[in-house]
């Protein structure tokens, strides 16, 4: 059986279907409400698309380089010439969408949002000092100990045995190979593919810290009502 998990990472799927970052629904079909052309700079075009759900109605905007459009075959909206939308777009409004669970605490949902942000436009200094800061709220989050960056990442792989160690390890791994200094003010920053990585570990770390435990108590509540229904329905019939 195909594996097609990882079309729920995408923000594009087809040029029909996407995954709207709010309302949170999967596979669902939109479309192009608008499209504008402006100058990046004085060789640059750029394009922007506007983007509604066919569910919520809300709209999200996306800039891409290339020109992706064309005029559909009415003539009065827009279709995608490619499928490769995701690699095209540089830019989007939300940026991170549904991988950002309303269950993670604010602090840090703002600032993964906008390290993903910094991230996408190449903004590579202001995206490694997001994730420092993610690092240091967690750790404040979750009462971890430390001085810099190591030593707060190791002390919360001890804090939370149940996360994944692959994430932490990860983030060390990274922050060992990038960089031996040892105070955070004579840090350099990371690349994008640091970034990338790290970003990625930190999204399934939240998860792991923040939401799966509180699905995990909706199901078990949801089975114990199930039960309470059923012994109330036995009780009635005796």
């Amino acid at each position: 059986m195909a594996d097609d998990s990882n079309l729920d990472s995408m923000y594009f799927i087809d040029t029909e279907r996407y995954n709207c970052p709010y309302c949170n629904r999967r596979h669902v079909v939109y479309r192009i409400k608008s499209v504008a052309y402006f100058d990046w700079s004085d060789e640059k075009k750029c394009q922007a698309i506007f983007v509604e759900c066919q569910s919520c109605r809300k709209v999200s905007m996306h800039l891409a380089y290339a020109a992706i459009t064309k005029s559909d075959s009415s003539g009065t909206g827009y279709v995608f010439i490619t499928k490769a939308i995701d690699r095209l777009v540089f830019y989007s409004v939300p940026t991170s969408y549904h991988v950002i669970d309303s269950r993670i605490p604010a602090i840090l949902r703002e600032l993964l949002d906008e390290a993903q942000g910094c991230l996408k436009s190449n903004f590579l200094t202001g995206a490694s000092a997001c994730v420092r800061k993610i690092v240091y709220e967690l750790a404040r989050l979750q009462k971890a100990e430390g001085e810099n960056y190591d030593e707060r990442i190791k002390n919360l792989k001890q804090r939370l045995p149940s996360v994944d160690s692959t994430y932490f390890d990860t983030l060390l791994t990274i922050q060992q190979v990038t960089s031996d200094k040892v105070h955070e003010e004579s840090y350099d920053g990371w690349e994008s593919r640091h970034l990338r990585a790290i970003t990625a570990s930190l999204v399934e770390a939240l998860q792991q810290i923040y939401v799966l435990p509180k699905v995990r108590e909706e199901r078990r509540e949801a089975i114990l009502k199930l039960k309470d229904e059923i012994l109330g329905e036995k009780k009635e019939k005796t």
